[in-house]
């Protein structure tokens, strides 16, 4: 007798066999592999009625984004971002924030049912960019070095902080619709802090043992990716152990890991075993925002949700970056280009998959399953078409005009293996 999950598993292994094998070709003929899992989840979910568990979902989720986080935040160097910081530093504490509060207040006006708390975990979850779709751009070297690090560390580090507002609003929406009364401090101070702790332990030991087992030689390179790998899980195992927040840890960990860890700026291949866990775990994620898009389409389609889509993934984006942007020199192309580039994936998933969970039969559900799904198939497509003409034409108009602001000497983003994202 078949199980749900016994069918989602092998589906899904065969999928990732295929994609393996014929991926790479694919690519060069502009058929990503979000396009492709995202498609074969729908036909999954289209084509038979099973449904996996909501606890195995959530753990799926879960898992996968400590590792994006961790991955993510660790491949940002802090240290060399010291040489042309305040761009990527204005998109995140300037733009970032904006972003979410106009996004919040467009989403309570198209969604008056909502709330404020439902308003804000839309806006949390449709705010943070992805990395690795925004690969195809921040690797051309027809775009200028400075715009594409700007680019880089700003996807890799918003995502982390996208994590406590979504998670703060969730807790919020289960404490009123039912669940059990808790106050803000159990809500949010405590794991926070806690998670805080977790990570920044974790982080700086992990990076201490690792340089210590590598100058003595108690270890080779393999088994030290493998330890890598082992120190997101850790802090995930860590944190919902000691009631902290496992997303918190996960990414001020791989902030604090990559800073201090000698090996890997030695040995880059040393993250290569948790590149490969993130770019599976990811194809996983990308099929699964297939069959959500569907169960949101179960309810019905609404003009709302590809509104609110449309507006975040261009208003809702490129107004606070040209704000962020005020007296930078960047004249309007390179704004709008920095604007328009700010693709939508793994984490507006994995917090969509976590609302799914959390909300349960909550009527608000079909709407935030409904905007996320949209925001991810639109910019899924619309990026990924436009990624390599309009990198070229910037590139060109920078070249023919000789912007001094944009040619500025910066640090050259450097390729990582894993789903896509990006190594510095």
């Amino acid at each position: 007798m078949t199980t749900p999950e016994g069918l989602a598993l092998a589906t899904t292994a065969a999928l990732v066999l295929a994609w393996s094998l014929v991926g790479a070709g694919l690519e060069r003929r502009g058929f990503t592999a979000p396009m492709a899992f995202i498609a074969a989840g729908a036909l999954l979910a289209v084509a038979t009625d099973e449904s996996v568990s909501p606890d195995t979902v959530r753990f799926l989720a879960e898992i996968t984004l400590v590792i994006v986080l961790f991955h993510d935040a660790s491949t940002v160097r802090l240290a060399e971002l010291r040489a042309d910081p305040w761009i990527a530093v204005r998109l995140l504490a300037v733009g970032f924030p904006v972003a979410i509060a106009m996004t919040a207040a467009t989403t309570a006006w198209l969604f008056p049912v909502a709330g404020v708390a439902g308003a804000v975990l839309i806006a949390g979850a449709v705010t943070p960019t992805d990395a690795g779709l925004g690969a195809p751009t921040i690797m051309n070297p027809a775009v200028p070095t400075r715009v594409r690090r700007a680019l880089n560390v700003e996807s890799g580090l918003n995502d982390g902080l996208a994590t406590p507002v979504v998670l703060g609003a969730l807790a919020v929406l289960v404490t009123t619709t039912g669940g059990e009364e808790q106050t803000i401090l159990s809500l949010a101070a405590v794991p926070v802090l806690l998670g805080l702790s977790i990570g920044v332990g974790l982080g700086l030991g992990g990076a201490w043992l690792l340089d210590w087992s590598r100058e003595n030689d108690w270890s080779s390179m393999r088994a030290r990716g493998i330890a890598v790998l082992a120190l997101p899980l850790l802090a995930f195992g860590t944190a919902e152990t000691l009631g902290g927040n496992a997303f918190i840890a996960a990414f001020v960990g791989g902030v604090a890991f990559g800073r201090f860890a000698h090996c890997v700026e030695i040995e880059g291949e040393v993250t290569e075993t948790l590149e490969i866990a993130a770019d599976l775990l990811g194809w996983v994620l990308w099929l699964l925002a297939g069959v959500l898009f569907v169960a949101a389409l179960e309810v019905g389609f609404s003009w709302r949700w590809l509104a609110l889509a449309v507006l975040a993934l261009t208003v809702l984006r490129i107004v606070p970056v040209g704000l962020a942007l005020l007296g930078t020199g960047f004249r309007w192309p390179t704004v709008l280009f920095l604007g328009w580039f700010g693709p939508r994936g793994i984490a507006t998933i994995v917090f969509g998959l976590l609302a799914l969970e959390s909300l349960g039969d909550d009527a608000l559900l079909a709407d935030v399953s409904g905007v996320l799904s949209v925001t991810v198939l639109i910019s899924v497509v619309a990026h990924g078409v436009t990624a390599g003409p309009l990198s070229h034409r910037y590139g060109a108009w920078v070249d023919r005009t000789h912007g001094p602001i944009e040619t500025e000497p910066s640090v050259e983003p450097m390729p990582s293996r894993g789903r896509g994202s990006i190594r510095d």
